[in-house]
Parts: structure tokens; sequence; C-alpha cells
């Protein structure tokens, strides 16, 4: 169903605590799924702290004593010790704010781990994933999936922030070299958050990339591009920089999200056109020479239901999927 305009009732909203005036119609059918994903479950209901400082039920939200204990914004038990590895385990500088990665139900980041974390226990099915997802790449093997990453926060060697992967793939190529794939994963949102603080650093990988057209710094820098942007050269960096932490010899980043969220939908097909390799006639841009990639959340999905003929990859549909 193409829920681009259409918007839930607000009677059905209101049965199921989840009326968000602010909501995009995705953001509004994501938010309502997750209530009735949560309820299906027998999964009490958790609070959120609105604008005015009020504590309100809201459905995409688990109790956070219980969300805590049980895991339960994971799809099965393996998920949930890959989150609390990554947790005991985190990297310096990561953000990971555990409140809401273990509480709410609609946010990006429970959904990485839960696309990705078995993935990551299981490097044969991880290698066989990512060659079929990938076929262009070299990939070879890959040796590790990690969550919330980066080899450099505020290293002026990469983008001089703190910007990070949601998800790193490190694999080996056949001459034993080593690539990557850097992943951004979104769900609901809008990418109409106001953009962080520009850096020179940011023009002068863009300029030295070659990648990307003439004088197309000053769109970049604003929403809805802005993200992306920073997360794409932050993948060009790895490959840049002149004495890294870990020398690859290829690399690149992947967008992943729901086909249907049309906000990311125009924010990519547009951020696209900024590459020197895109063809205005067919709409088309050269994947190897931008280092860049899009993924529907839709086909993700169902190509880890070929790999993995589990349950848990069943429930990903329906839970962040079903809008009928």
């Amino acid at each position: 169903m193409n829920i681009e305009n259409i918007r839930p009732s607000k009677e059905l909203l209101q049965k199921f605590h989840v009326l968000i005036g602010k909501d995009t119609n995705f953001s509004a059918h994501a938010r309502l799924l997750q209530s009735k994903w949560r309820e299906s479950k027998n999964i009490p209901i958790g609070q959120y702290r609105n604008s005015k400082g009020e504590s309100i039920c809201l459905g995409n939200y688990i109790e956070k004593c219980r969300a805590f204990e049980k895991g339960e914004n994971f799809l099965n038990p393996r998920i949930f010790e890959v989150v609390k590895e990554t947790l005991k385990n985190k990297e310096k500088g990561a953000k990971i704010e555990e409140n809401r990665l273990y509480t709410n139900l609609l946010s990006s980041q429970p959904l990485a781990f839960n696309l990705f974390a078995d993935l990551s226990l299981n490097k044969v099915k991880a290698t066989n994933f990512f060659r079929e997802l990938f076929p262009e790449r070299g990939i070879n093997e890959v040796t590790e999936i990690i969550f919330e990453h980066s080899d450099g926060r505020g290293d002026s060697g990469y983008t001089e922030d703190h910007s990070a992967f949601d998800v790193f793939v490190k694999y080996t190529l056949k001459s034993n070299e080593l690539g990557f794939i850097g992943i951004e994963v979104k769900y609901s949102e809008n990418l109409k958050d106001q953009p962080a603080k520009h850096k020179e650093r940011y023009d002068k990988l863009t300029n030295e990339s070659e990648v990307f057209t003439n004088n197309c710094i000053a769109a970049l820098q604003k929403k809805p591009f802005q993200q992306i942007w920073r997360d794409h050269l932050l993948s060009i960096s790895y490959l840049k920089h002149q004495n890294p932490k870990v020398k690859y010899k290829e690399g690149f980043f992947v967008y992943l999200y729901p086909k249907q969220n049309i906000e990311c939908e125009k924010a990519v097909k547009e951020y696209t056109k900024f590459f020197k390799s895109y063809n205005h006639e067919t709409n088309q841009f050269d994947k190897i020479a931008s280092g860049f990639d899009f993924l529907y959340l839709e086909d993700f999905i169902e190509k880890l239901r070929e790999s993995f003929n589990e349950s848990w990859v069943n429930e990903l549909k329906i839970r962040y999927l079903d809008n009928s």
C-alpha cells in the first residue's frame, strides 16, 4: 500500500496511543505499527517526556524496567546479547542512547541491531549475503560487523567531527587487502533536523574526492542533504587518510531506508544528482566511482528471508513494514 498521501485516522492513532501531530504520514504509520506490534506481544506501554516536560504514555515505547531486563526491543535473544556486548565494549565517543535503544520501538538504532546482529554472528552467512547484495564489489570474506563505529572521531584526517556509521562491515578481497561498507540505517526520520556546524574539512574532502560536481557545497550543507553528505565523506576519508588506523583498499557508503519514507527517498535521489557520474538522461549514477549506494529496507529484509529461514526474519517484516 502506498502511504505517501494517506494518514491513519485520528481515532486509530488515539486508540493505540500514538497521536503525534508533527509526524509525517509515514512516521504516523510506522509509529502506529510499532504500537500494534507491542500490543500483539503483550508488552507493557512505556512513557515519553514531551516538549512540555510531561510524562505521557506513548505506544511506541516499552516500560523501561522491563525493556532493560528482557530486551524486548530486539527480535531474538542472540540480538539482545550482541546489543549488551556492544554497549559493554562501545568505542570512546560512541553516541548510543541506551534508554532510546531499549525502550523506543520506533528508533532506527534498535532496527540496525535487528537487521545486522544475527549476520554479525555468522561470518559464512554474512559473506554469502553481502556477496549477493553487492556482486559488483570484490568481497571475498566478511570478517567483522560492528555497530556505531568510526576509526577517528574528531580526527582531522577523517572528517574532524564525531560522525560514525550505524553499522560497519569489514571484508577481505581475494588479494587479502581490506574493504569496508559503512551503513546508515533510517526508519521514520524526516531529515529535517538542524544541520550540524559546517567544517572546512568537508570542503576539502569534497573537492579532492573527484566524486562531486563543482559548486555543490553550499547546497550540501543544508538539510536534507548534510547528514548523508557527512557520512558519505566519512567513508571517503577512510580511503584518503594519509596515516589511517587501518589501510583499506576499497570501501563505500550505503544509505538504508524504507522506500515508502518519501522524505528519505527524495533526499537520496536528489543527493545523487550532485555526483559527477550522475546521468540526467537515465537518472543513474556510477556506484563504484561515487562510493555510494542505497538500499530499500523492503528489499533488504526480503534478502534476509532468503538467507535466514527463521521466524525472527518474518517478524522483521511484520513489525517494520506491514502497513496493511
